[in-house]
């Protein structure tokens, strides 16, 4: 799975093997692309569920939407109003192992700082707030086959006077 613009926007596609003769998909000669999704908004950084079957991606740089690939049919994790993008690539989320949850980044309100949140990757319920820390806590992962999350921090690290800490 993968994002490309073309025809002026930014969307979601799959690349799969299109010749049994060429097994392997780093020599294959011919790809069948697919379309996953292609709307008037710009979608990136997609990621499949652990089964295959979904494909988490954002939207316009802070909507978490997925979308199911046999229906076709997209739907809200996380809303606009939970993110705030400066940069590509500063949003981030990790699917759970089983797939029925996402971990996020959103945005505070009450002190705009991102934490760190576990959402149902059907897009029921609002979003866990995990780290409730206060300081900026980014990039979650799950480890240990989805018994444990990690993610980086600033809250031991040195703080300047700009703003910038370490993690």
């Amino acid at each position: 799975v993968f994002a490309a613009e073309q025809d002026n926007s930014w969307n979601i596609y799959t690349a799969s093997i299109d010749r049994k003769e060429e097994p392997y998909f780093f020599a294959a000669t011919v790809l069948k692309t697919e379309t996953v999704v292609a709307t008037d908004a710009e979608e990136f950084q997609p990621a499949f569920s652990p089964d295959g079957k979904e494909v988490a991606y954002l939207e316009n740089r802070v909507t978490l939407k997925v979308v199911n690939l046999a229906s076709k049919q997209p739907r809200t994790i996380l809303a606009a109003d939970r993110n705030y993008s400066y940069a590509d690539g500063d949003q981030w989320f990790d699917w759970s192992p089983d797939g029925r949850s996402l971990l996020v980044n959103f945005v505070d309100h009450q002190r705009w700082s991102f934490e760190v949140g576990l959402i149902d990757a059907q897009g029921k319920g609002p979003v866990l707030n995990l780290s409730k820390s206060g300081y900026e806590d980014v990039h979650p992962v799950w480890t240990n086959g989805g018994k444990a999350m990690v993610w980086a921090s600033d809250r031991m690290g040195l703080h300047g006077t700009g703003g910038a800490a370490q993690q």
